[in-house]
């Protein structure tokens, strides 16, 4: 018996090696074949966004305030002073909070940067625009490789409507400073969707090679990781002569800084659109040698009050250019902290569903626009930042898609102080709805797949279990479903209903 049973884990043994290889020789053989035949999607609608932007073209609003939204990559719920942080001092950023909105309830639509970003741009849910699933890679990246391999897209698809573009539309001159991250090849770069300039990075800073660009040229090479042909993934040739100047990370936020005071000097006789992305406080973490060691935050402290000189820089140009007036401000996250800095008093981080993972600061300044200085806990995302401005400038949504947030001028002039009924949560790994909240509960299937593992990281796990919590008194430590079992099915079918309408109609053409 037991050589019969040393045969069998000996067969058992031979014939997973076996199929070890034949996925590996398939994989080999079959994902050049796949990624050489990848094309990006072509755009469905593209005819449609032609016409309704030609359209706005002949006709422009009369008034054009300037436009500027200033969104941090992976800053936390908690890290400005005015949001509870006691390290670290963000006197600038306070003080524009304390004369303008401080918003409590505001949300990223998604825990990770692409989502976000696209969320962001164009009002719609990530998952409309084949941007729901985590974040895309540089184009010859493995990681872009494998999406490409399961037909996920890499880049935005061409037809979806970009506030850069309603805004260039109108006769904004436009400008992105800093991160896009939203696909780096021809067609879907931010020179493509309706940005006049563009000065920054193609991605997020870890990512390899890490170039800055001026519009499609190169003009500070990532010279630790520059990339040997033969090896395209990421090793370096010390061989390879370096044609830029060499990238360094100390002086990304303040080379942004400059770069968008000098596009506002520029512009400051013409309507003007500044997307500034900051790159940072995103890993690795860079402090300018004017900021190093001055935190009590310690260098993440460093990272964060660098950003708020950077604020400061920006509206002190404004103030001499004597544009503050004719101007709305608006300045968030992409989405919850990462492994440093602070979500305040939120459970989870990036990535995750939880309050950590999608609830970011906002503020929004404008002498013009503010009826009058507030913290506001109207529950509001980052999807609401387009209509917003396409009702500032009393512009109609186009009418061949879904816009899925909503503006927030009622809040913002101060006819209401209520905007959502619900909000809802999207999965990091798959765009979907995962939670919802009303004004004071929040329903949630667990967070993004975080389990309880029974054998480490990568053994079987056990799924976390559905979750109804009180945000007013509880940081989702405590699992009320069982006490309020009838609150939970209304919100299980609020988010079941977000789902099915999102599900029914992806791309949300009407």
């Amino acid at each position: 018996m037991k050589n019969i049973w040393n045969g069998l884990i000996k067969t058992l043994g031979y014939l997973v090696l076996i199929l070890v290889i034949i996925v590996l020789v398939l994989w080999f053989i079959w994902r050049p074949i796949k990624i050489a035949s990848y094309e990006p999607l072509p755009p469905e609608h593209l005819e449609q966004k032609e016409a309704y932007l030609e359209k706005l073209q002949a006709n422009p609003s009369s008034n054009r305030p300037n436009i500027i939204i200033i969104n941090f990559d992976d800053l936390g719920y908690g890290d400005f002073s005015c949001y509870g942080n006691r390290l670290i001092k963000t006197p600038v950023i306070d003080s524009l909070a304390a004369e303008g909105i401080r918003m409590t309830d505001f949300y990223s639509c998604s825990p990770v940067c692409t989502p976000s970003r696209a969320g962001l741009l164009t009002g719609r849910y990530p998952k409309r625009a084949y941007a729901g699933d985590h974040v895309y890679f540089p184009s010859d990246h493995p990681v872009a490789g494998m999406r490409k391999m399961q037909n996920k897209k890499n880049e935005i698809p061409r037809d979806e409507i970009m506030i850069s573009e309603v805004l260039k539309a109108n006769g904004y001159n436009t400008s992105l400073i800093g991160k896009w991250h939203l696909g780096d090849v021809d067609g879907h770069l931010p020179n493509d969707f309706g940005f006049d300039y563009f000065y920054g990075g193609r991605y997020s800073n870890d990512m390899i090679p890490f170039h800055i660009y001026r519009n499609n040229e190169i003009v500070e090479e990532d010279q630790k990781q520059l990339k040997n042909p033969a090896f395209p993934y990421g090793y370096t040739d010390p061989d390879i002569p370096i044609t830029g100047k060499p990238s360094d990370q100390s002086k990304l936020t303040e080379n942004y800084t400059q770069e968008a005071i000098q596009f506002v000097s520029q512009n400051r006789d013409k309507p003007f659109f500044l997307y500034l992305a900051h790159s940072m406080p995103h890993v690795p973490h860079f402090s300018s040698d004017r900021q190093a060691g001055k935190s009590d935050g310690g260098l993440y402290g460093d990272v964060i009050e660098d950003l708020d000189w950077s604020v400061g820089q920006l509206m002190d140009a404004l103030g001499g250019l004597g544009l503050l007036d004719n101007l709305l401000v608006f300045i968030t996250s992409d989405n919850g902290g990462d492994v440093q800095g602070s979500v305040g008093n939120l459970r989870g981080r990036k990535q995750l569903t939880y309050e950590g993972g999608q609830r970011v600061p906002m503020i929004i300044y404008g002498r013009s626009f503010v009826s009058q200085s507030m913290v506001s806990d109207a529950m509001s995302t980052n999807l609401d930042i387009f209509p917003t401005l396409l009702d500032v400038l009393d512009i109609d949504a186009p009418d061949d898609r879904r816009i899925d947030g909503e503006s927030m001028l009622p809040i913002i002039d101060g006819t209401s102080d209520v905007l959502h009924d619900y909000i809802y949560y999207n999965s990091a790994l798959t765009g979907d709805v995962v939670g919802v909240r009303d004004s004071t509960y929040k329903y949630h299937e667990g967070a993004n797949g975080t389990h309880v593992s029974l054998i480490g990281p990568f053994g079987p796990s056990i799924p976390l279990p559905p979750q109804l919590t009180n945000l007013g008194l509880d940081n989702e430590a405590h699992n009320l479903i069982k006490k309020y079992p009838e609150r939970a099915r209304n919100l299980k079918e609020k988010m079941i209903i977000e789902q099915l309408t999102l599900d029914d109609n992806r791309r949300g053409w009407q």
